[in-house]
């Protein structure tokens, strides 16, 4: 299951997302991202990834390609801290 939550102040626009962003909530998000996601808003976009319990392998493709299109991605979990760090070094979680 995937929760998603778009809070938006006048500075920034927080997407709070929570659950397992796995298979079809991958396709959730990603779809949710096209709808609301706008390239010439100039507020910062936040993703907030503190309630997420698990990312597989296309999660880690959507984060990395909304990082890329200037999402921060944030969490103070440790499991999800450690997927985001392997997916800026690159390498993969044994």
């Amino acid at each position: 299951m995937l929760k998603i939550t778009i809070v938006e102040t006048a500075t920034d626009r927080r997407w709070i997302v929570q659950g397992r962003l796995v298979g079809p909530w991958v396709s959730e998000l990603r779809t949710t991202w096209k709808k609301a996601h706008r390239t010439e808003d100039k507020r910062g976009c936040i993703i907030d990834l503190n309630d997420v319990m698990f990312i597989d392998k296309s999660g880690e493709r959507l984060l990395r390609a909304m990082s890329k299109k200037g999402a921060q991605l944030v969490s103070r979990g440790m499991y999800v801290r450690h997927v985001l760090e392997q997916m800026k070094t690159g390498t993969n979680a044994a």
